[in-house]
């Protein structure tokens, strides 16, 4: 589903409904949608957000193992800025690249085309 420059629907892996309430509001400004995942079935998208704030070692399992499943999906980390060895773990474990927190919104909205400034 949706590819660079199509909005399409991510997916984000999180209990913080701050972070769903940010995705999916990016997301609907870029003319797609963000689905939360509960659970471990991630839905078929280009691209999963994985919250690396809570839960650690079960989400990055669920990265391993997704990874392994669909080697060409891109799957974005996320966690507090200063942890570089949970950054270090979570790439190792087969993600695509770890942000902080607060780059979410602009990374969904890059992936589909639309900058940041064309939303404020």
């Amino acid at each position: 589903m949706g590819g660079m420059g199509s909005p399409g629907t991510v997916a984000l892996v999180s209990d913080d409904l701050m972070f769903a309430s940010q995705l999916s509001t990016a997301m609907r400004v870029a003319g797609g949608t963000a689905v939360l995942v509960s659970g471990d079935s991630v839905p078929d998208v280009a691209l999963v957000f994985v919250d690396l704030n809570s839960a650690i070692d079960r989400r990055l399992a669920l990265i391993s193992r997704v990874r392994g499943e669909h080697p060409d999906l891109e799957i974005v980390g996320f966690s507090h800025h200063g942890d570089l060895d949970l950054r270090r773990r979570a790439r190792a474990a087969g993600a695509t690249r770890v942000v902080n927190n607060g780059s979410i919104r602009t990374v969904a909205l890059r992936r589909s085309g639309v900058t940041a400034q064309e939303t404020s």
